[in-house]
């Protein structure tokens, strides 16, 4: 008997359901939909969670268009036990996708954002020969995309349309709200965007006739920013206990890994994907799943592209100490913050706005709550995440030298210290990527925490040790070999008085005698690692020197 083909891409319910790709029911989420029934529900979750998939199957039970043969998709599925049923069907519904609505100008999103309602109003064309000749007149020129139409306020427009057309007031879904948010922040014009597509939605979602409205997105934007003048405003996000029908539970996950014959996975399945907390449930990421039960591979398979170029942003513009939080949450640490579950754009971000985006968006989860309100532990919550998160690091602290990376990498194993491709030219090249975004600093702790960065991604080969008592004393930074026949490295750290040849010599030769007088090699000499190099690094302003013993 041949397997279900895996829906992976598909979002569509309707498709799932007629072309028998494997489907974990989650039609629940329209019975509570229904029960909550507020006048507009926020749902922010990651992507690549089921928001999308979510919400056409919302549009396909309740659209008054094809119902009775839309009711057809839903035989056998956990909604047709409720007596939501008597609902399906019964709506006209307007869905809209703001996904790739986006430009690298506020013009350019424009023009992206007028094709979107071209292909909403052709979907209802037939209310045309309906119409008024004045509202035959704006409904044209939204249709063809016109100038002078009055965009800010189309979906209302519409939704008054339908509901002279049907006397049934619709459903208005908006899924990817924040879209073009996002995309407006990171080019520039956010200030540009944020009256119009706020006036965009709140006309339709506070004045309109709307019965009730349903927007998704990643992120809860502040009300300050887009939603100032919708009071009605239902928001749930990954910290609240409603709406748990986002990602996989682990009773799922079993049986799609048993049907694929993937069962012997289960462990390793946990370790790669599991972790998210979203309310009180501990969830898998649904897009990994898929991918991993078609190939059968545990690997990297999930990257939130929408979210990326933010992260990169913020992180850029964040206090230097972000590199101790990502270092911590390296080894495994929680790192303790505030999260005020919104985001604010076209600010300068603070550490808890980078970790609040990186929470959102599915980097992070909780790990457990803290002691006063809004106070949480956050960690990353599997091993994909984290190969994502090593990446994103050496990103920053070194400026995409990727290739640089991994010629250190080999050096280190090789211990080929010094020469064309050795540690010393690779750190060096890094080092000066790296300070295109600092002007250098006087202050140890700067360099300590650059270099740590240039090797926090090297735990595959190494223990990467950072401040550790050991010996007489507290080294700076060393890498152990997992093989203790490979090459160990102790660093101590210096700033020279200028950058001159003998102030620097002078640093170096303190950083060197440190290592030896302090013992720093006795613990990892105990431990079974007989090659052990030291290794002192003298810093003035953007300039760099090696030493080695």
């Amino acid at each position: 008997m041949s397997k279900k083909k895996l829906p992976i891409g598909v979002t569509d319910f309707k498709e799932i359901i007629e072309d028998n790709y494997y489907y974990v029911d989650k039609t629940n989420f329209v019975a509570e939909i229904l029960e909550k029934r507020a006048k507009a529900t926020l749902i922010t979750r990651p992507r690549r969670f089921g928001k999308t998939l979510s919400m056409t199957t919302l549009k396909y039970f309740l659209d008054i268009k094809n119902g009775e043969e839309n009711r057809k998709l839903f035989q056998g599925l956990n909604i047709e036990r409720t007596e939501h049923m008597e609902e399906q069907g019964k709506y006209p519904v307007i869905y809209l996708t703001l996904k790739d609505c986006e430009g690298k100008t506020y013009s350019a999103f424009l023009d992206k954002f007028k094709t979107k309602l071209k292909k909403l109003y052709t979907e209802f064309k037939y209310l045309r020969d309906s119409l008024e000749e004045w509202d035959r007149l704006e409904f044209d020129k939204i249709l063809y995309k016109q100038d002078d139409a009055e965009y800010d306020s189309a979906l209302e427009f519409l939704s008054q349309l339908v509901y002279d057309y049907y006397k049934e007031k619709p459903v208005i879904l908006i899924d990817e709200y924040d879209a073009p948010m996002i995309k407006a922040n990171e080019h520039g014009y956010y200030d540009e965007i944020k009256d119009f597509i706020g006036g965009f939605y709140g006309s339709a979602l506070k004045d309109g006739v709307a019965a009730f409205s349903v927007i998704t997105g990643i992120l809860r934007v502040a009300k300050e920013s887009i939603f100032s003048t919708l009071n009605n405003l239902e928001v749930s996000t990954i910290l609240d206990k409603d709406y748990e029908w986002f990602g996989m539970e682990e009773w799922e996950v079993e049986e799609i890994l048993k049907y694929y014959d993937l069962e012997t996975t289960l462990e390793d399945t946990k370790i790669w994907y599991n972790g998210y907390l979203f309310g009180t449930k501990r969830v898998y990421n649904p897009w990994s799943i898929l991918s991993h039960c078609r190939l059968g591979e545990l690997k990297c398979y999930w990257i939130n592209t929408s979210a990326n170029t933010l992260i990169m942003e913020m992180l850029r513009d964040a206090d230097n100490s972000i590199v101790d939080i990502f270092h911590g949450l390296l080894k495994g640490d929680p790192v303790k913050t505030i999260l005020n579950d919104h985001m604010i754009f076209n600010q300068k971000y603070s550490n808890s706005a980078v970790l609040y985006l990186m929470f959102s968006g599915g980097y992070l989860t909780i790990d457990k709550l803290g002691e006063v309100r809004k106070e949480y532990y956050l960690r990353i919550p599997n091993y994909e995440v984290k190969e994502y998160f090593k990446d994103t690091f050496l990103d920053i602290v070194k400026g995409n030298e990727i290739n640089s990376f991994s010629q250190l990498e080999d050096a280190l194993v090789l211990g080929k210290v010094r020469g064309v491709r050795s540690i010393e030219e690779s750190i060096q090249d890094m080092f000066t990527s790296s300070l295109s975004y600092h002007d250098g600093a006087k202050e140890e702790k700067f360099y300590h925490n650059l270099v740590l960065g240039m090797l926090i991604g090297l735990d595959r080969d190494f223990y990467v040790l950072s401040n550790r008592e050991e010996g007489l004393g507290r080294y700076d930074l060393a890498l152990e070999p997992k093989d203790k026949n490979g090459y160990g490295y102790i660093f101590e750290f210096k700033v020279a008085k200028s950058s001159s040849e003998e102030d620097m010599d002078l640093a170096g030769e303190a950083a060197l005698d440190q290592i030896d007088k302090k013992i720093y090699e006795t613990g990892m000499r105990d431990r079974g690692v007989k090659k052990i190099v030291k290794l002192g690094m003298v810093f003035s302003g953007k300039s760099l020197k090696f030493y080695e013993r």
